[in-house]
């Protein structure tokens, strides 16, 4: 998704199924910005975006022009697709699963005394890399097709 940005917003217009004109009425906005974030020359403010994604009933786009405008964001945050509500759970429970397993109580030991040590450096980065996981996942099912409408 990182590599087509430019697109989102015109994605949240054919979701909404709206011509370029009327999409510029509804978001209160010229028919030209609207060509304008199409094509990529100008990214819409935040409030624009928000009614992008009320009208469309998708708000992953809210997340996906976050990550586009904020180069922080796009460093921090994982990467989404959409995703169908079930598939976002069942990868949710899997990372969760696989957290109860190892990570959380190789992270529980770790964090005992509250350093992490030379030795137990690759335990701790594997947890992190759950956690990092299972986020995701959560997100997927925040931003699932069926969560959003």
């Amino acid at each position: 998704m990182k590599d087509d940005f430019r697109n989102i917003y015109q994605n949240a217009r054919r979701t909404a199924g709206l011509t370029q004109e009327r999409w510029a009425e509804v978001l209160g906005i010229t028919p030209e910005a609207v060509r304008q974030y199409e094509r990529g020359v100008i990214t819409p403010q935040d409030d624009i975006v928000l009614r992008m994604a009320e009208v469309a009933g998708q708000h992953i786009i809210c997340y996906w022009h976050l990550l586009h405008k904020s180069r922080v964001a796009a460093q921090l945050l994982p990467d989404l697709q959409e995703k169908e509500l079930p598939e976002a759970v069942l990868s949710l429970l899997v990372q969760i699963e696989a957290l109860q397993d190892t990570g959380l109580r190789d992270l529980i030991r770790i964090a005992a005394d509250g350093k992490v040590d030379p030795a137990e450096r690759p335990a701790f980065d594997h947890a992190v890399s759950q956690l990092a996981d299972l986020i995701q996942a959560a997100l997927h099912v925040k931003f699932s097709k069926e969560a959003d409408e």
